[in-house]
């Protein structure tokens, strides 16, 4: 009886409401791991109370029972409720935008950082995420303009974020200054404070130097602090890809099947690597059939697939050999 009266408390002083009691089953269950079972309890209440004032709380731990349940399309859908009935959430919109990062859809992430900037104040992790997925994406030029101006605004307030300095370091890289950029990420990667942003980009350019054992110790840290992000696997499948004493296309097939099951085989940068790796394992109908399933959702991205170019030479090449 005790605990009811501090519960109806905890709830009045917290919402100036009665509690939902499906929530509260819903919040043990997600505290225990058991996320299918606590979606169905957060789905019920949200159900009888669609307009209860915790109601976005709710769905936003929905979201993450859904993303952990691998119904990443649903887990979007309750983040877009969220962010549309809330514009001031400044978590469902960063929660928003590393969906579509995991998803593959870096530009969709960068958009969406930006609506969330036309009602809540820049700081340091929100510039952080809008310059990253800019940098991801590889453009365009606009918005990469209006991500320095965000990151400008938040350097005159002294914040700072390690995935923001990590970002700042691959935009130096990217606008010609590649030794002071490059070194500035090496030392946060190296620094106490890591941030998985800063382990992935500085692994991306481990890779682009042919620095193959270094780039996978890195990419194993970032699996470490992020299990199954469908990035770093596409990008360890890609190391296993290269030509020299590293080259394994079977562990490359393994990585990239995994990255594709994990981003729920919308991202066509992961289906692009993995049609590679069936190329590399001499699966030519596999690759062919991944590789157009590819294309398929890079013509549903918002702009243009960056890889597209090379995607189609792949669809042309394993179209031509099919045939014969």
């Amino acid at each position: 009886m005790l605990n009811h009266i501090k519960l109806y408390r905890k709830w009045f002083k917290t919402w100036k409401s009665f509690p939902v009691y499906s929530w509260i089953k819903a919040a043990a269950l997600y505290s225990n791991g058991r996320y299918q079972e606590a979606a169905e309890q957060y789905r019920h209440g949200i159900a009888r109370h669609p307009n209860h004032p915790a109601g976005h709380c709710a769905r936003l731990d929905l979201s993450y029972c859904l993303f952990r349940t691998g119904k990443l399309k649903e887990a979007e859908k309750e983040l877009l409720q969220v962010t549309s009935n809330l514009p001031q959430s400044r978590e469902g919109f960063l929660r928003l935008a590393r969906l579509q990062i995991w998803t593959g859809r870096s530009l969709e992430a960068a958009w969406t950082i930006r609506r969330a900037l036309r009602t809540i104040p820049a700081d340091a992790e929100l510039a952080g995420t809008y310059l990253f997925a800019v940098l991801e994406n590889g453009g365009p030029a606009f918005l990469l303009q209006e991500a320095v101006k965000t990151l400008k605004l938040v350097d005159k307030t002294g914040a700072s974020d390690p995935r923001l300095e990590a970002a700042r370091a691959r935009l130096m890289m990217r606008r010609g200054q590649y030794d002071q950029g490059r070194k500035k990420l090496e030392e946060i990667v190296s620094g106490e404070e890591i941030s998985f942003e800063a382990l992935l980009l500085f692994a991306q350019v481990l890779l682009e130097e042919d620095k193959i054992a270094r780039a996978r110790r890195e990419l194993r840290r970032a699996l470490k602090a992020v299990p199954n992000h469908p990035r770093v696997l596409s990008l360890l499948a890609e190391s296993y890809l290269k030509a020299g004493p590293f080259y394994n296309p079977g562990f490359a097939l393994q990585n990239a099947t995994k990255a594709c099951q994990h981003s729920g085989w919308i991202s066509p940068r992961e289906m692009h690597i993995l049609a590679e790796a069936y190329y590399h394992n001499n699966d030519r109908i596999s690759a062919l059939l991944v590789a157009s399933k590819a294309r398929d959702e890079g013509s549903r991205l918002l702009g243009e697939y960056p890889g597209v170019k090379n995607l189609d030479r792949l669809i042309e090449s394993l179209s031509s050999g099919t045939q014969a």
